[in-house]
């Protein structure tokens, strides 16, 4: 597997008019002018994230070609709208699952947590357009494919995207250390379950936007589980105690 990139002005553009998803777009942080307005426009109006970048990293990154100071890597996936998302989720007869991860930055518990959503029957996975792992063919190969089974959303705002949700008629429960264990509850309703990065868990803004924290109870000899590992195992909880185990 190969990530497959654009160098240069028009190639980017093009594939950006032609509807082409683009993970990333790398610039020179020395360009300015009319091509930096223009791919910087491009990249806001299709909420791509755009990484300033020193010429030097962006020779090596495509071997010396010249690449006119831009680069960017095609996606693997064709990203989803959640606005779109939901409803079709609601016309299937399907209870909404959804998984929200909040700065996750590695890619290989990128593609762990997809295998693991796709396994228990969550319906969608939200990203944030900054400061997430991106899908690459590392992720594609860690998640065994499976992230390419369901629905990915990235998104500028993570709790403009929770309050849309919970208006959707969804149940908000997010994952912390000090959260209150899971025990018998009942999971037979939409809901989104957010998780957040090792280092930092999940924000205090979406703290405040859940309706639920929630914590997987253990003997604490260790800092913290792993997010992949702590994923699954709120994902089978969930499943364990809704419908989707009938």
């Amino acid at each position: 597997m190969k990530d497959e990139y654009l160098i240069g002005r028009k190639p980017i553009l093009d594939a950006i008019e032609q509807g082409k998803s683009i993970e990333k777009i790398w610039i020179e942080s020395s360009l300015r002018g009319e091509i930096e307005k223009e791919i910087r426009h491009a990249a806001k109006a299709h909420a791509i994230p755009l990484i300033n970048t020193p010429k030097e990293k962006l020779r090596k990154l495509v071997n010396g070609a010249n690449h006119q100071g831009l680069v960017a890597q095609i996606s693997w996936v064709e990203y989803a709208e959640i606005e779109d998302v939901m409803p079709f989720i609601y016309e299937q007869g399907k209870m909404p699952k959804i998984l929200i991860l909040d700065k996750v930055e590695d890619v290989r518990n990128m593609g762990a947590i997809a295998r693991s959503a796709v396994w228990f029957g969550f319906n969608a996975l939200v990203l944030p357009q900054k400061d997430s792992a991106r899908i690459n063919s590392m992720t594609i190969k860690t998640s065994a494919g499976a992230i390419l089974n369901i629905p990915v959303c990235r998104v500028k705002s993570l709790v403009n995207t929770v309050q849309f949700l919970k208006d959707s008629g969804l149940k908000i429960y997010a994952s912390d250390m000090d959260g209150e264990g899971i025990g018998d509850q009942n999971f037979d309703h939409p809901l989104a379950l957010i998780m957040g990065s090792e280092e930092n868990g999940v924000s205090k803004g979406l703290k405040s936007h859940s309706d639920k924290i929630l914590s997987i109870i253990g003997t604490k000899a260790v800092e913290s589980l792993n997010v992949s590992v702590a994923s699954a195992i709120l994902m089978y909880e969930m499943t364990k105690n809704s419908d989707l185990s009938s």
